[in-house]
């Protein structure tokens, strides 16, 4: 979040580097942030004024004017030094209320789980647990985002239609609960 409380909607990431570009496109894909690529420095004219964040890798424009009448944040690094503090920003700007990167908030919480179970003798699999708990929230939500065609929902998640079916049939069996009459 910016200092009034809006989200910062567009950077702009000033490298030659196609692969840096990438990655740091799918770091921020879970953030209100916006990253647009140049891949020369043409001075602050090609720089909107609303634009809040720049990124300059230092390993392809190395050289840079850097003064400026318009308050921004300017990070500048080379390759995984400059996505590393991409990184470390996001996380400092936004507080866990707001928009989390998936990794780490799904990072978070599988650390305080199996801190809880390291304790106990004997637990279930947390790689089971954690594996049910994501297909019971994939398989509805794809079938929700794909209006109810299996094919289409199977195909986002990259699973065959068989696997989807038989993760669909264990997630409704599940909901009902033991079967028979049989308890626990």
């Amino acid at each position: 979040m910016t200092d009034g409380g809006t989200p910062i909607r567009e950077g702009l990431l000033f490298t030659q580097n196609a692969g840096l570009a990438e990655q740091i496109s799918r770091t921020v894909l879970h953030w209100p942030l916006e990253i647009l690529v140049r891949d020369s420095w043409k001075g602050w004219e090609g720089v909107s004024p609303d634009c809040r964040l720049l990124l300059i890798d230092r390993g392809t424009i190395p050289s840079v004017d850097l003064s400026d009448r318009h308050f921004r944040i300017i990070l500048c690094g080379e390759g995984e030094a400059l996505l590393e503090a991409l990184t470390e920003f996001l996380y400092l700007r936004e507080p866990l209320s707001q928009a989390v990167g998936i990794e780490h908030l799904l990072h978070t919480k599988c650390r305080q789980y199996l801190k809880a179970v390291s304790s106990l003798k004997e637990s279930d699999s947390a790689y089971s647990f954690f594996s049910d708990l994501l297909d019971r929230m994939l398989i509805p939500t794809a079938l929700d985002v794909t209006e109810g065609n299996q094919h289409k929902a199977s195909r986002i998640l990259g699973i065959s239609r068989t696997t989807f079916r038989s993760k669909m049939k264990s997630i409704t069996e599940g909901e009902r609960g033991p079967e028979n009459g049989d308890c626990c």
